[in-house]
This record gives structure tokens, sequence and C-alpha cells, in this order.
């Protein structure tokens, strides 16, 4: 097992190379204001600020304000409330909104590292487990892992929930379960994922289980219940309403299902017909070549990989796409680690060529995703 130490270090140095990769777009892109809180000319003012664009900017509010504001309530209800209410608590400490969204970020982030760690040499030798978080760590949208957004906290949440599943500690996992609900409503997938892994524990032994053991995996779906009926009494808005915007966003929500077929035709039009000089067409190409990709790693690593991990992948894929559009899939993919570790096991398998040829697609696409939402364009 690493040491905590080494597990630091391997953050540190990631978070010292996105940041170098952001420097220079403040002097090669023009800033694109409207969901930032950025200065045009005052380049290293927005050192820090650069990391809480678009949804980070309602994280801050909610954090100092609420979820209910007068005249921004539609954009504020969908979100769970834990990530923006950690942020303000530790501002009773901190004394700044942004150093402590960025502070519990990056913090969840380096501890989800050390316990993914653990939680992948359950499954796979120590080389395919360190290639693993390597893959991670250089995914295009990572940065939201040290941005002011709610994906690190989740993350951890949700990794801690599956290690004390793997030993069998099920009350642990069903507490980890309901705090990766409070800090989004994706975490009521892991409800069926720890419900087969209780049963892959206990088999035919199931029925001699303390009933109160049972009673564990009510836990997150209760959470989810009283949650949406708080906001429906607090905001009036309909409990469907509330959940549908919570998985999909407020500006996505259709009346209608759309099928996956029917998102990659749109997408093969868009990349064909659009004009390729448009910023916006690296975040098409992007959404495209994630939402294929993962797709491919989703169907490849069916029996691959523990059938609680694919059952929990599965919902999380799929019905962000259900609305017609992979928009977001870039930062939703982010939290599916167990099709990191298949890719891992893929890649190591492959010639070291193809290997370094998929790290430099990586780097690049990084480079280019954080410099386009450091300076206000969106991505994910």
């Amino acid at each position: 097992m690493p040491k905590i130490k080494s597990v630091v270090g391997v953050f540190l140095s990631w978070r010292i190379i996105i940041f170098l990769l952001a420097i220079p777009a403040f002097f090669l892109l023009p800033l694109h204001s409207g969901f930032t809180t950025l200065s045009p000319t005052k380049y290293f003012a927005n050192i820090f600020p650069m990391w809480a664009n678009f949804n980070g900017t309602d994280f801050l509010t909610m954090a100092a304000h609420g979820h209910v504001i007068p005249g921004n309530l539609g954009s504020l209800y969908s979100f769970a409330p834990l990530y923006p209410w950690l942020i303000n608590t530790l501002n009773l400490v901190v004394h700044n909104f942004l150093a402590s969204g960025l502070l519990i970020s990056n913090l969840a982030f380096c501890l989800a590292l050390y316990f993914l760690y653990r939680l992948f040499r359950l499954d796979y030798k120590e080389v395919i487990s360190k290639l693993a978080i390597f893959l991670i760590l250089i995914f295009p949208t990572a940065f939201f892992f040290g941005s002011v957004y709610a994906e690190s906290v989740f993350f951890l949440f949700s990794i801690l929930s599956f290690y004390f599943a793997r030993k069998h500690h099920f009350l642990l996992a069903g507490i980890f379960a309901v705090l990766t609900t409070l800090t989004n409503i994706f975490g009521i997938f892991l409800w069926p994922a720890l419900a087969l892994e209780f049963y892959l524990a206990y088999g035919k032994k199931i029925n001699q289980t303390f009933f109160l053991e049972l009673t564990w995996f009510t836990l997150p779906f209760l959470t989810l219940v009283s949650y949406l009926r708080l906001q429906f009494f607090r905001t009036g808005v309909s409990i469907i309403s509330v959940f549908t915007q919570a998985i999909v966003g407020p500006s996505q929500v259709t009346n209608k299902i759309v099928l996956i077929y029917q998102v990659f035709f749109r997408y093969a039009k868009m990349f064909i017909l659009m004009k390729h000089t448009d910023p916006l067409f690296i975040t098409v190409s992007l959404e495209l070549l994630v939402g294929l990709g993962f797709l491919v790693l989703l169907i490849f690593s069916l029996k691959k990989i523990r059938p609680s991990y694919w059952l929990y992948c599965l919902p999380l894929y799929f019905l962000p796409t259900l609305t017609g559009t992979f928009s977001g899939l870039p930062r939703f993919v982010l939290i599916l680690f167990p099709l990191f570790g298949y890719l891992a096991v893929f890649l190591d398998r492959c010639h070291p060529y193809l290997r370094y040829l998929y790290f430099l697609v990586s780097f690049i696409l990084s480079f280019l995703a954080i410099s386009l939402f450091t300076r206000g364009y969106f991505i994910a």
C-alpha cells in the first residue's frame, strides 16, 4: 500500500501541472464573460477564481446564501446541499468562500486517490492500479476535481462506500452512500450496487443476517426522498422536476426521451457542419469522443469488472444522454472509476506506442479543456 505521503506528492504534482497548463490561456484566449467573475485585464487576479467558473459560481452562491435566492430559484434548487454546506462551514474558519471551496475539493480528491488505490488493489496488481490512477489524473476534464465543483467530494464518498462494502462493513458503506447522495443525486445509484455487494458477501446465508444490516440499504433512498420532499415544500417545485433537473441540469430538461443512437447522429452532424475554428467545436468534439469512448468501455467491460461496479456505471452513463445531448458527460464520467480500471487493464496489454499515443492525446485535450474552462468557455 502506498504511504499517504507518496499520494500527496502525486496529487501536488498534478495540481501544479494543471495550473501551469492554464497559464498560456491568459495570453492566447480572450475572456468569455457571462459565467465567470474573472477580470479581463488583471490576469493574476484570476489565478484562483478561474477554477470556479460556471457551476462553481452557483456553489459559492449557495454556500453564502442557501438554495432559495430571490430571482435565482430555478437554477439552484436542483443542486444537492452537502458540498455548499461544507464550503459554508469551512468558511467560518477561513473567512473566504472561494478558498474554502478550493480547499475542500482538493483535499477530498487527494484522499480519494489514496482510497481508490486501495480499492483497485483488491482486484488488480500494483502496476494496473497505478496506471488506472494515472489515467484519471490525465483525463481531459480531471481539472474539475481541483475546481469549485462537487465532483471530488462525490468521488471520495462513492469510493469509500464501495471500499467498505468490499470489506463487508455495510453500515459504513451505507453512511457514505448517504453522504454521496447528499453531494449529488447520482449517489442514489450506489443503492442497487451496494445491495448486490451485500448479496455477494452473504449469498445463501442472507436470510440469516441480522435484520438491521438490511435496513442500512434503505438509508440512501430515504435520504433522497427526504431531500426531494424538503425541496418541494421549500420551492413548490414538483418532486419529479427536482429529481430530473438534478440529474440532467435545469437547462437540459426535455419532455421526451432521446435514444443514444439519435444523440450520436446529432453530434455527427454538428461535427461535420460546425465551423471548426469555433472554440465550441472543441467542446463538441470532446463530448462526442467521450460519449463514444465510454460507451465502448461500458459494453466491453461487461463481465470483466465486478457486477456491482457495472451496475453503478450503467445508469450514470445513460441517464444524462436521454435528454438528447452529451453536454456535461465529459465531467460526469469522471466518477466512473471502475471503467478507468478496465481501461488500465486494456492499455497495459497494448503495444507501448499505442499506450503513449493515448497519453499524448489525453495531454493535448487536457491542455485545450483547461485553457477553455479557465477563460470562461463551456466544457462540461
